[in-house]
């Protein structure tokens, strides 16, 4: 004998249990700090690394721009993948959130120098940060999709 109800349950897309919200974290303001020096000790290694190339001989000022540049954006990669890495649970938020702030810390010199070139701009901060958020989230979901902690669709 079997019984049958008409149990009719609605549930919220944020309020489905699947395996991928288990494993998801509540944002974590440790983690956004993290991904901050993570981007930090890759500028830092990566300019150690660059040091010695554009120092040697006669570099133009664009060339010494265009590897700084290219410093600071493969930090935002690198930053956001080591945390995707290493963190236990998927952390694909705080990167990118990290990322925005740091674009914010490194556009605050404005406030303090005097010349044009450095002053804050609210369109250099979305574009500036927008660019480092997108690559720092890009960094940890490569990391989570190494480490299977996430699937391609769930970009």
């Amino acid at each position: 004998m079997t019984t049958q109800t008409d149990l009719s349950v609605s549930v919220l897309p944020g309020e489905r249990t699947t395996v991928v919200n288990k494993r998801r974290a509540p944002f974590s303001w440790g983690w956004v700090w993290a991904s901050f020096a993570g981007f930090l000790v890759f500028q830092v290694l990566l300019a150690r690394f660059a040091t010695p190339y554009i120092t040697q001989g006669y570099q133009t000022a664009h060339f010494r721009f265009l590897v700084e540049g290219g410093i600071n954006l493969a930090a935002y990669y690198l930053g956001g993948f080591l945390v995707g890495f290493i963190s236990p649970k998927v952390r694909l938020l705080e990167p990118a959130v990290a990322a925005g702030l740091a674009m914010f810390a490194a556009l605050s010199v404005g406030w303090f120098t005097p010349s044009v070139w450095y002053q804050f701009g609210m369109a250099k901060f979305l574009l500036g940060g927008g660019a480092a958020a997108s690559l720092a989230y890009a960094g940890a979901f490569s990391a989570e999709r190494l480490t299977g902690s996430v699937r391609e669709d769930e970009f």
